[in-house]
């Protein structure tokens, strides 16, 4: 399944890209489906940097999802491959510069595995509805006027 979505945040690349770049820094929304977000790999994010999360799936079940930071190039692009929870899927962040802020396009390819594979097409409209949420969170949040650490001589 490949999945393309876009929306103009009014805050800078670098800080857009900042937010999700250090996202297990920052605290989670109540109502986030994520339970656990950790960074497994010291120091700071790069190429090949690591995260666990755990991510209330079903009522019922909770899936972990492993994840290694793929490509990294401040403040245009984020880029990570993920797996676990019966998925492997691979999230591109593109940083866009745009006149009233920062144009953040998110491309993510996920594929089912085993069993999990037959019900795709039901999965299909109800993850689209799910990720374009995510982006508009992720406006909400940022155009609140959240603090995001622009510390890094990169973003600069």
């Amino acid at each position: 399944m490949d999945f393309e979505f876009s929306i103009s945040i009014m805050r800078t690349p670098a800080e857009v890209f900042a937010l999700l770049r250090d996202k297990d820094k920052y605290s989670q929304e109540e109502v986030s489906p994520v339970i656990i977000l950790d960074k497994t790999t010291p120091g700071p994010v790069s190429e090949g940097t690591r995260y666990r999360e755990v991510v209330q799936m079903l009522p019922f079940y909770q899936g972990e999802i492993l994840s290694v930071i793929t490509r990294i190039e401040p403040p245009e692009f984020l880029e990570k491959d993920f797996w676990g929870a019966g998925m492997l899927g691979h999230l591109a962040n593109q940083f866009i510069s745009e006149r009233e802020g920062t144009r953040l396009i998110q491309r993510e390819t996920l594929d089912y595995q085993g069993r999990l594979r037959v019900f795709e097409p039901i999965i299909k409209g109800f993850l689209g509805r799910q990720l374009k949420s995510r982006l508009e969170d992720i406006k909400t949040v940022l155009e609140s006027g959240y603090p995001v650490n622009l510390e890094d001589r990169d973003l600069n």
